[in-house]
């Protein structure tokens, strides 16, 4: 745990005093508490997706929806549906397997999801090769966005592993909803951070993580560099799959021949038409690890949502 708690330290030490342009995740790290998942002292917060033939079920209310936590019966307080406005923090590939007309494409998509956030909402660019970078920070004018585009070049190994460390513990600003959006071809290769770090990061912070993977080739080792005993045979897929499914979040493969700027969109859409649910946690132990099992009445829908969180 004294490796999570310095890589912690370190990724909000870089979200929050770092310049642009020169965050980074080698210097030492402070000692610093765990993020908390919590939307307040008494109240947590837990976001879901609902869907039916891949299309949003709107209408729900708080008796539509049955949540264990810990495996105790919880009453939800409130919903909130496409009422609060979202930060979408865009981590970027920008080692040198993402070069040409890969480069292009990723700013013609980067620039249409800029256009597509809604008045109240936010965009942050990360990117990352050996090295995480922050480029454009929330509440950056649109100017600067797009001399952060013009700027990407591709060089480089990828350190992905750190960079979702550094994304997924900064600080989460009450009243706001959380989008890590990871464009990458999915195999890590410098990252002073292992897979199993990175899951348990996953499971203690806010953000919900969408995988765009740049690659079809989902078999291959999801680490050149830092495995462990439980991860040492993840793939690129099972790696994706693990984190998106610990933040209630979801996959996208890109093949050959697809466009990025739809799927970029489609992941804004999904995650726009979402639900926010609050519970008071009652008749469980409040420190500690939680399990969250979370269910719709109605059995013939597909439901995404966080599966725990951390309280201090």
């Amino acid at each position: 745990m004294t490796g999570l708690a310095a890589l912690l330290g370190l990724a909000l030490l870089a979200a929050r005093s770092s310049p642009p342009q020169s965050a980074n995740t080698a210097p030492p790290a402070p000692q610093t508490p765990a993020p908390v998942f919590r939307a307040s002292a008494d109240v947590v917060s837990v976001e879901a997706s609902v869907r039916r033939d891949r299309r949003p079920v709107i209408g729900l209310k708080a008796s539509d929806f049955e949540l264990l936590d810990n495996g105790v019966p919880q009453q939800i307080t409130d919903v909130v549906y496409e009422k609060l406005p979202i930060d979408v923090t865009v981590v970027l590939d920008v080692s040198a397997s993402v070069t040409g007309s890969a480069l292009d494409e990723l700013r013609r998509a980067l620039r249409q999801l800029q256009t597509d956030l809604g008045k109240q909402d936010r965009l942050r660019l990360l990117t990352f090769n050996m090295r995480v970078k922050r480029l454009v920070d929330f509440g950056d004018p649109a100017p600067a966005v797009d001399a952060a585009l013009a700027s990407l070049r591709g060089s480089g190994s990828s350190a992905i592993f750190d960079s979702l460390v550094v994304a997924l513990a900064s600080a989460t600003p009450p009243g706001r909803r959380q989008l890590v959006v990871l464009f990458s071809d999915g195999q890590d290769s410098s990252s002073i951070t292992d897979a199993d770090i990175l899951l348990d990061v996953a499971r203690r912070t806010t953000p919900t993580v969408a995988v765009v993977l740049a690659s079809p080739s989902r078999q291959r080792p999801a680490s050149l560099v830092r495995t462990s005993a439980k991860t040492s045979a993840a793939t690129v897929g099972d790696m994706a799959e693990q984190i998106a499914s610990a933040t209630g979040g979801f996959v996208a493969a890109i093949n050959p021949g697809e466009n990025l700027t739809s799927t970029f969109r489609r992941v804004l859409e999904q995650f726009r038409t979402s639900y926010v649910l609050y519970f008071a946690p009652t008749g469980v132990e409040r420190r500690g690890s939680h399990t969250l099992d979370l269910r719709v009445k109605d059995a013939k829908v597909e439901i995404r949502a966080r599966r725990g969180y951390l309280w201090n």
